[in-house]
């Protein structure tokens, strides 16, 4: 309905001012010969609100109010033979009510056009807005891979190198009974030690393997990444067989994901954190929970960017998310997606 609409306001604009009082004033005049032959007894009084709001759609409010002067005037000489009014005057006022009627409707059919193109340019912005959320995302998420991927083929290889050349060196030192060799061997356990936390870190900004089965064993590495670098023990469940056919709804599902176990380890307090993962064929949910100080409406961070991610996400790939403070204290975010639509939107 609204594509309708746009192409109605877009052939109105290709129609000139002077052709739409042109053709309001043969309406008009037409429906005056039909008034004058049908008689004060046969009223077509309605059918003069065809033109006025013909000229106030297609022109503007100026041409609907010149078409309401000249339904006016024609109104009043089509009836003037036949009308039943014992005095000039009477009749005159008459006349005056049609012609107030007109104006009360070029007047209506202005504010009708004015709301719709309102309503047209809201709607436009919330399209654009729309967009250009959607873009922002999707820059996001290509930077993102793109770090991770540079990060994964480009850094960990370097340091993978560099430790093969600290062993050899190491060898090396050894095999002459040096004593820098136990400061090489620190060197490369310090080298290992970097591979594992870039190639971590590259995991975590882009999770591979995302293909129907991979959310499960990104969102495991994602839990055995927290548990290494975090106090705070947190647990992964799978229930269920879970696939998602769609890398894209799988990549929004892992951050989101990401963002509520980063928001329960920065403001929760939390004990212990469980991420759960269950799929019942037709639905799939996932659910970050933890028993720390509960879900507070007006704390600066409960409406921050990360929240509103979260939700545009899910938004994104039609999912409900849900979160909100459980009874015994501690955050619960559920997120469920029906599985005939894991696709974006």
């Amino acid at each position: 309905m609204y594509a309708a609409a746009v192409k109605l306001d877009d052939a109105s604009q290709r129609i000139s001012k002077p052709a739409v009082l042109a053709l309001a004033l043969v309406s008009v005049l037409l429906i005056g010969y039909f008034d004058y032959i049908g008689g004060w007894d046969v009223s077509v009084f309605v059918f003069y609100a065809v033109p006025i709001l013909f000229a106030v759609w297609y022109g503007d409010r100026y041409a609907g109010f010149i078409s309401a002067a000249i339904c006016g005037v024609v109104w009043f000489f089509a009836n003037q033979p036949g009308n039943p009014y014992s005095t000039t005057q009477a009749y005159v006022w008459a006349s005056a009510n049609r012609f107030a009627y007109f104006v009360f409707v070029a007047v209506g059919g202005a504010a009708m056009k004015r709301q719709r193109e309102e309503m047209r340019a809201r709607i436009e912005a919330m399209t654009r807005a729309r967009d250009l959320e959607r873009e922002i995302v999707r820059v996001s998420e290509h930077e993102q891979m793109r770090i991770g991927q540079d990060l994964h083929d480009g850094l960990c290889q370097n340091l993978v190198a560099i430790d093969c050349a600290a062993a050899c060196l190491r060898s090396d030192l050894e095999a002459r009974a040096l004593p820098e060799a136990s400061a090489a061997a620190t060197i490369q356990n310090l080298l290992k030690n970097a591979v594992i936390e870039a190639r971590n870190l590259a995991r975590g900004i882009f999770p591979v393997q995302m293909d129907a089965e991979g959310l499960p064993a990104a969102l495991e590495d994602l839990v055995a990444m927290t548990n290494r670098l975090r106090q705070t023990p947190t647990r992964f469940e799978v229930h269920g067989r879970v696939a998602v056919s769609d890398p894209q709804v799988s990549m929004h599902l892992f951050r989101i994901a990401q963002e509520a176990l980063g928001n329960a380890l920065r403001h929760a307090k939390a004990a212990t954190i469980t991420l759960t993962l269950s799929s019942d064929g037709h639905r799939l949910t996932m659910i970050i929970a933890d028993d720390g100080c509960g879900f507070i409406a007006d704390q600066p961070h409960s409406k921050g960017i990360g929240l509103r991610t979260m939700e545009y996400r899910a938004r994104l790939i039609g999912a409900n998310l849900d979160v909100e403070s459980q009874p015994d204290g501690g955050t619960l975010v559920r997120c469920s997606l029906p599985l005939n639509h894991d696709s974006p939107s």
